[in-house]
């Protein structure tokens, strides 16, 4: 089968694809898979054929701006489906692929496979969030609106040029994301998503999709843990690397902390920034995050959908400190289940202080429920099946007339 792949250009939506992307090609499938081609050393470690975006292409950069708005990330989003979409159409009817898997948010991939009736795939990489109540509160929809209204113009303006340019049926779905199709994956458990009437029989929770063999790696000292000492990991993730204040206020309230720490503050960032490092610290620039987690006792993250997917898979307790409206929500839901405690939920996200970062710590140390509840969703996603389940569901879209 010739399956073409079609993502944007940001970690957290790639890197759930990459295991999956191995397993189609283990099984014969042909993989041609379009993204930036920063992405392209994973993409190809995979055995895929990794194909560029025509230029000027959307990076992560771009991306990562828009990251904490979310109507900035839709009028992004619209703008390159007017540029790549004609494009896409060509590529297509070029390739004449037997299936076309993309991204939720990878809007000309979804209107692309619509407008030509291919057989296609969805990958959600995030939590449904269509149709969930009780999440958002009303500080939170305070900040929503503030950041909307000066933008509503311009969302409008792009999202009927598509329309102008292509017909109403660019848009098959009344929401523009999550862009769904006939099949639908999402990379946690039912148990573990939010109730919502969105979802219905296309929606298949395969669970985390996790092979540390077509990750990144890179060298780390194991042999400085120590044992019989709880091991805590903190990291911001990939968008977020950059908060060096809250890395400073993180290591001068934890350095006298009898746990140990090893903290990733991302390619960028200098480690010399941060001053002198306590004995109880290990920091890099890059952590090989999957090989990690499960020697942790505990987890401090930004909240992104794919780490507390990879905590929670190993049983890690997480205490979380949301940098915006997404990662929060992923928050919110994670310490529903008793896994987690969440810090600077309320907009502007991401202040906390010393004494409620070390007291979230010391909680999810102490009490074993975190680690109980956390081990549970864990067993949740094993029992999803995970890459191969996915690409079992995918071989099957593929197969259908």
């Amino acid at each position: 089968m010739k399956i073409i792949f079609l993502n944007v250009p940001g970690h957290g939506h790639v890197n759930p694809t990459l295991a999956i992307t191995a397993e189609l090609v283990e099984r014969g499938h042909r993989v041609i898979y379009y993204n930036h081609p920063d992405f392209a050393p994973q993409i190809g470690q995979c055995g895929a054929e990794f194909r560029p975006y025509p230029e000027p292409q959307p990076t992560a950069v771009q991306l990562n701006q828009k990251a904490s708005n979310l109507v900035s990330v839709t009028i992004w989003i619209l703008e390159q489906s007017q540029r790549l979409l004609p494009w896409l159409l060509e590529e297509l009817r070029r390739e004449q692929p037997d299936l076309v898997i993309f991204d939720s948010i990878c809007l000309w991939g979804m209107q692309a496979a619509h407008l030509l009736a291919l057989p296609s795939v969805a990958s959600i990489v995030t939590f449904v969030q269509e149709g969930v109540q009780g999440m958002i509160t009303w500080r939170d929809g305070v900040a929503l609106v503030r950041q909307a209204l000066p933008l509503l113009p311009s969302l409008v303006k792009n999202r009927r040029q598509l329309v102008r340019n292509f017909g109403p049926q660019v848009f098959p779905h009344p929401q523009i994301f999550p862009c769904i199709s006939q099949t639908n994956l999402v990379y946690t458990s039912r148990e573990f998503q939010p109730e919502t009437d969105f979802v219905d029989a296309s929606f298949h929770f395969v669970g985390p999709s996790i092979n540390t063999e077509t990750r990144e790696t890179a060298d780390f000292p194991w042999h400085l843990l120590q044992n019989g000492r709880p091991a805590v990991y903190i990291s911001l993730g990939t968008v977020y690397h950059d908060k060096l204040d809250f890395y400073k206020m993180a290591v001068a309230t934890l350095a006298n902390h009898p746990a140990q720490f090893v903290l990733s503050i991302g390619r960028t960032t200098d480690i010399v920034a941060l001053g002198s490092i306590p004995d109880n610290f290990i920091v890099r620039n890059f952590v090989p995050q999957l090989e990690l987690l499960p020697r942790v006792a505990a987890f401090i993250t930004h909240g992104g959908m794919n780490s507390i997917n990879e905590g929670l898979y190993f049983g890690v307790p997480l205490v979380v400190v949301p940098q915006q409206m997404e990662q929060t929500m992923n928050a919110r839901q994670t310490a529903r289940h008793g896994a987690a405690i969440v810090l600077g939920d309320r907009p502007p996200y991401g202040r906390t202080n010393p004494t409620d970062l070390r007291t979230a710590l010391d909680a999810v140390l102490a009490d074993a429920s975190y680690q109980q509840n956390a081990k549970r969703i864990g067993q949740s996603f094993r029992e999803a099946g995970g890459y191969k389940r996915a690409a079992d569901l995918i071989t099957m879209a593929g197969c259908q007339p």
